[in-house]
């Protein structure tokens, strides 16, 4: 009895003063009526740093002015790794924990102002979405198809094989440049655009006037000294080779184009020489086919030049056969801003998941 007269006395009292039971507990001091609400954003890379993290927690708990903890907001990455946080009370300093599985991947502390929109910087991460890519087609190799399987939906094909095209694609810098890699497969039109073996530009030249060769390979040279990266397989040598001529040593005359095409067939098991890329990969080796011959082996390579895999190679020249042992099959260099990447075997024969695993370590350190 006595309860039941409590209860209908606080709601006599309800009553009496226009309240209702919930202004008993109301969260005073939480938002400022004159302060506009924020919004905070931000990205979350895989620690691999080999793609944007989907369905991450990102949290932060709210606190009143004075301190206390009314509220913890909970959002999740979308498939692209994006996070986001509106109607932030404004003029408050709030962290950002992102959180997947059991590990807290990182912490962000930002000061949220007067009606602000606060996007965290982006962090590091491979997307295959955000790189401009050129490919020179050509006969041996076929990077497109191993773009198009990473997700790379954006790149522009040059024909390799239309001395044309070629030209007109490397003889405008304005055009390169609008790239962040160019790809040239092994195979494509090297008379006439890398070097003229049968002298037909000089025939045809002014007073003055550079062969078209030359031209752009000093196109190719600036490309990459001004921050563009060249990434280069089996037969397309010859570009790195004309180019830089001391940074990667070819067996054969390195004054004769194609003089290094002597490889054998083989199946070789690649040691991983570089450190990072064993991590990131999670191996010591792995293994590179080259399905056909007079292909060109790597001797070694300069001091500044960084080998990513290695292994023993044979080649031939007449009816001899001779043995290379630990040779660089993969390596870069850097070039003034730029980058150069050469792979003595066709990447597309060797589209394994640890190549494509390689092919993307190596892009994304473009």
């Amino acid at each position: 009895m006595e309860g039941r007269s409590i209860a209908a006395l606080l709601g006599l009292m309800l009553t009496s003063t226009g309240c209702n039971e919930s202004s008993f507990f109301v969260k005073t001091g939480v938002e400022d009526p004159g302060v506009a609400p924020g919004v905070v954003q931000g990205r979350v890379c895989d620690p691999s740093g080999r793609t944007w993290l989907a369905d991450a927690l990102v949290y932060v708990h709210m606190f009143t002015p004075e301190g206390g903890l009314y509220e913890t907001r909970k959002v999740y990455s979308d498939r692209d790794g994006y996070w986001y946080f509106d109607a932030l009370p404004g003029e408050r300093e709030y962290t950002f924990y992102v959180q997947y599985g059991d590990s807290t991947l990182e912490e962000h502390t930002v000061w949220v102002g007067d009606g602000d929109d606060v996007a965290i910087e982006e962090p590091d991460c491979f997307d295959p979405l955000s790189l401009d890519v050129a490919v020179i087609a050509g006969d041996y190799d076929d990077f497109q198809m191993v773009l198009s399987n990473m997700g790379f939906g954006n790149y522009y094909l040059v024909d390799g094989l239309l001395a044309s095209d070629i030209q007109d694609f490397l003889l405008d810098p304005e055009a390169m440049s609008a790239y962040d890699i160019i790809f040239f497969n092994g195979g494509h039109i090297e008379e006439d655009v890398i070097y003229d073996l049968d002298g037909s530009q000089s025939e045809e030249l002014e007073e003055g006037e550079a062969p078209t060769h030359e031209v752009i390979m000093a196109n190719i040279a600036n490309y990459v000294r001004d921050g563009g990266a060249i990434y280069a397989s089996d037969w397309a040598y010859d570009v790195v080779e004309q180019g830089w001529p001391d940074r990667l040593e070819f067996v054969g005359d390195d004054t004769i184009p194609d003089d290094a095409q002597l490889g054998e067939y083989d199946l070789v098991t690649a040691a991983i020489s570089d450190a990072a890329l064993s991590e990131w990969l999670g191996s010591n080796s792995i293994e590179v086919e080259y399905d056909l011959p007079v292909w060109p082996p790597m001797e070694g390579v300069d001091g500044a030049t960084t080998t990513h895999l290695s292994g023993n190679v044979n080649y031939r020249v007449g009816q001899s056969t001779y043995t290379l042992a630990a040779v660089p099959l993969l390596a870069s260099f850097t070039s003034g801003e730029g980058k150069v990447v050469y792979s003595t075997f066709r990447v597309a024969k060797n589209g394994s998941s640890d190549m494509m695993q390689v092919l993307q370590y190596m892009m994304y350190n473009l």
